[in-house]
């Protein structure tokens, strides 16, 4: 008996084990549920929102040209130093129209330096030529051939009324014989100015040295200081405008000038020309070519520096 009652308790032991893991077993549960129904369970989304963005930019023509310097060494007289490139940027908010060009020989070559030794009295502005895209034809940007103070062996200058002042246009190798007839009270600045040139080389002959005005005709304007003529036609000088000044020392050959303040070489109204006339929208450019016209006969050495000037202007 005793055997058997020992038995008995360690089976009664072994149960209440049992029930103590299970009560903890089950308080493990509840606590488990009870901590997810409590706890949210987070939930992930997309999210976004929108910001408005104006901007305005302000209306304003501005250009650039590069590059800022051109510069032409060792060139011999009677040759072209050959061209370099000029481009013309449209960096500003405006679409640009009109593009015209202007150098400062007027300013650079105050007085006649004809039997000068010294390069400085001539203007480098008075060998540049220039040339657009649109114009295979290069033209002096703005070149002053000054009178010739002494006589032209076998010349004829029939073709001008009281005859004035005369001289030579030196396009590089060639020279070509003109004369200028002065109008009203002796003065070569209004509608009574005669201008006349030579459609050939001149050679010594008499005629080569007959100037004419075919292709030339009576003034488009004159102004208190300029009378403003335009060649149309002819082999050498088409589509140049030559202002003759007042007092008949000089005249000035140009294409590109379309000045109006100092001075108003825009009254050449025949032949006048803009490098660049459309529709050049912002970021576009247009390019222009450049080159150096030595004409026989000038001094070695650095002429006098000019500056090239770009207009450009908004319709």
């Amino acid at each position: 008996m005793k055997y058997y009652y020992l038995f008995i308790r360690g089976d009664i032991k072994m149960d209440r084990k049992l029930l103590v893991f299970g009560v903890i077993f089950l308080a493990f549960l509840v606590f488990f549920a009870v901590s997810t129904i409590i706890t949210p369970i987070p939930v992930l989304a997309d999210a976004n929102d929108t910001v408005l963005i104006d901007v305005n930019v302000t209306e304003k023509a501005v250009i650039t040209v590069i590059p800022a310097t051109l510069n032409w060494t060792g060139v011999e007289t009677g040759e072209v130093g050959g061209y370099k490139n000029l481009t013309v940027k449209n960096i500003g908010s405006l679409n640009v129209s009109q593009i015209f060009g202007y150098l400062d020989t007027l300013e650079t070559e105050q007085s006649n330096p004809y039997g000068s030794g010294d390069p400085l009295d001539y203007s480098a502005g008075g060998v540049i030529a220039i040339r657009n895209e649109s114009n295979t034809q290069y033209f002096f940007a703005g070149r002053i051939e000054w009178n010739w103070t002494q006589d032209i062996p076998n010349h004829n200058w029939a073709a001008v009324t009281s005859p004035a002042a005369w001289g030579y246009h030196r396009n590089t190798s060639n020279e070509y014989v003109w004369v200028l007839g002065n109008g009203t009270a002796g003065f070569c600045n209004n509608s009574a100015t005669d201008f006349a040139i030579e459609e050939d080389q001149d050679d010594g002959s008499q005629s080569a040295r007959t100037p004419v005005t075919t292709y030339i005709g009576a003034p488009d304007n004159a102004d208190a200081n300029w009378t403003y003529f335009s060649i149309s036609g002819g082999s050498n000088h088409d589509g140049y405008c030559v202002a003759t000044y007042y007092d008949c020392t000089k005249i000035y050959f140009y294409r590109y000038d379309k000045r109006t303040a100092p001075y108003n070489f825009s009254q050449c109204t025949g032949a006048s020309e803009y490098l660049y006339e459309g529709n050049l929208t912002s970021g576009s450019t247009t390019l222009l070519r450049v080159d150096a016209w030595v004409p026989a006969g000038y001094p070695g050495g650095y002429l006098n520096t000019t500056t090239l000037t770009i207009y450009a202007s908004s319709s």
